[in-house]
Parts: structure tokens; C-alpha cells; sequence
């Protein structure tokens, strides 16, 4: 029972740990990328090529560039609760949508080949 009971908790040890650090790579890249199109929508509205050289020549027609508010972005904790819940939601579909016959099925057949190939040696 020592084994199984190490096993699993080293097992879901692992795959938490790299849960979260796929988490954190990707709220990083969503920083990035935000960051990216803010410094984009900066130097566009600094380069734009109507009035460029000369603002006072440019149409007054033409919209100004408006300010670049920052997008309101899910904290971590969000992300980790929605992925929390859709995991959660697929499981109960999943558990939901079982035949609990064909489970107890292939547990008899896996024990029994156990047993076989266990008296064979």
C-alpha cells in the first residue's frame, strides 16, 4: 500500500506543479502581448502617416488616435477558477455519461488478467 500511496501522491504532485507553471507561463505571455499592442497603438498614433511631418497641415476631419486604455485582463486567480470549473464540469459529463456497468466490466477483466499472469509465474 506504501508504493500506491507514494506513486499517486507523487503523481499528482508533479502534474500540480506543472499545472501551475503553465499557468504562470501563460498569464506572463498574455502580459506581453498586451503590452505589445499598447506600445503598437503608441507609435502608430505617433507615425501615422496623415500629418506626420506637420500636424498643423493634417484635415481636421481625420480622428485622432484615442488614448489606449488598458484592457481589463482576468486576475490569475479567475484564470485558475475557470479552468477549475470547466475541469470539474467535464468530469461530471464524463461521470455522468458512464456506463458504471462497463467500468465494473473492465475492472473484473483487468483483475482477472492480473491473476493469470501472476499464476503463470
Amino acid at each position: 500500500m506504501r508504493f500506491f500511496t507514494g506513486f499517486f501522491s507523487g503523481f499528482a504532485l508533479t502534474t500540480t506543479a506543472l499545472y501551475l507553471t503553465v499557468q504562470v507561463h501563460r498569464s506572463i505571455r498574455l502580459e506581453q502581448r498586451d503590452a505589445i499592442r499598447q506600445q503598437t497603438q503608441a507609435l502608430n498614433s505617433l507615425s501615422s502617416p496623415v500629418g506626420a511631418y506637420d500636424r498643423r497641415l493634417a484635415p481636421k476631419d481625420i480622428p485622432q488616435p484615442e488614448e489606449t486604455t488598458e484592457p481589463v485582463r482576468p486576475t490569475m486567480k479567475d484564470l485558475l477558477k475557470h479552468h477549475w470549473n470547466q475541469e470539474v464540469e467535464k468530469l461530471a459529463r464524463q461521470t455522468y455519461n458512464s456506463r458504471w456497468e462497463d467500468a465494473r466490466d473492465a475492472a473484473v477483466e483487468g483483475w482477472s488478467t492480473v491473476v493469470r499472469c501472476i499464476k503463470k509465474e
